[in-house]
C-alpha cells in the first residue's frame, strides 16, 4: 500500500483560476459574444452562417486537456500493465490503479469523441435522449466510483473527482432549467469546463500516483 496523500491546495487553484479567468475574459472582451467562444465551434458556425477562428476557443481547449488526461491515463495503464505490485506472495497481484487508468482513458476518450461529434447537442433535436445521455453519463460516473472505491479512497484523494461531478451536474441542471441566454450559456459552458478541467486534472493525478514508488503504511495505517 502507499501512504494517500492529500490534493493540495495549489492544485485546486491551479484547476479553479485559470477556468474563472477564461470565463472573465470571454464575458468582456468586445468582440464576440461569450457563447460564441464556448459553445461548439460547429454549432456557433451553423447558427451563425459563417465561420471565425474564435469560435467555440475554450471548448476546443476543453477538448485537448481531455485528450491529453486520456493520453496520461492510457500511458499509466502501458506502464502499469508490465510492472505488477510485488507483495509477499509468490504471485505479484496486478496493480489496483490499472484498471482505473483504463476506464479513465476510455471514459475521457467518450467525453472527447462527443464533444467532436457534437453527439449531446444531435440529441437535444430528438425529445428525451438529451435526458438520455444524462442519465448514461451520469450511471457511467456512478459505476466508475462503486468500481474503484478502494483505491480512491485509500489511495487518491476524492477532492477533484467531486468537483467534476458538482460542475458536470450544475451544467446539465442549468441547461434543463434555464432558458438560453447569453449568461446562463455562460454559466452552463463554464460549469461544464470546470467539471472538463477538475477530471482532467483528477485523471492525471492518478496517473503520477499510480507510477510514484509505493511508500508503505504504518500498521494504523499511516505513513511508516
Amino acid at each position: 500500500m502507499r501512504a494517500r496523500a492529500n490534493t493540495p491546495a495549489t492544485v485546486y487553484l491551479a484547476v479553479v483560476l485559470p477556468v474563472v479567468i477564461a470565463l472573465v475574459a470571454a464575458a468582456v472582451q468586445p468582440w464576440l459574444p461569450a457563447s460564441d467562444l464556448l459553445r461548439d465551434s460547429q454549432a456557433v458556425a451553423a447558427a451563425h452562417g459563417d465561420e471565425h477562428t474564435a469560435y467555440g476557443l475554450l471548448s476546443n481547449v476543453g477538448i485537448l486537456v481531455m485528450a491529453l488526461a486520456a493520453g496520461a491515463a492510457l500511458v499509466g495503464w502501458l506502464v502499469l500493465r508490465v510492472t505488477p505490485v510485488a507483495t509477499a506472495a509468490a504471485t505479484p497481484t496486478p496493480n489496483p490503479f490499472r484498471q482505473l487508468l483504463a476506464w479513465s482513458a476510455v471514459m475521457s476518450l467518450v467525453f472527447v469523441l462527443d464533444d467532436l461529434l457534437l453527439l449531446h447537442e444531435t440529441a437535444a433535436f430528438l425529445p428525451g435522449i438529451g435526458v438520455l445521455f444524462g442519465a448514461a453519463y451520469a450511471l457511467l460516473f456512478l459505476r466508475y466510483v462503486v468500481r474503484f472505491r478502494t483505491t480512491i479512497r485509500d489511495e487518491l484523494d476524492a477532492g477533484l473527482l467531486v468537483l467534476a461531478v458538482a460542475a458536470l451536474a450544475a451544467s446539465v441542471l442549468v441547461d434543463v432549467v434555464m432558458e438560453p441566454t447569453e449568461w446562463s450559456v455562460l454559466i452552463e459552458d463554464g460549469a461544464k469546463l470546470l467539471g472538463i478541467v477538475a477530471w482532467s486534472a483528477f485523471v492525471l493525478r492518478a496517473a503520477l500516483t499510480a507510477l510514484r514508488p509505493a511508500r508503505p503504511r504504518g500498521p494504523a495505517g499511516d505513513p511508516s
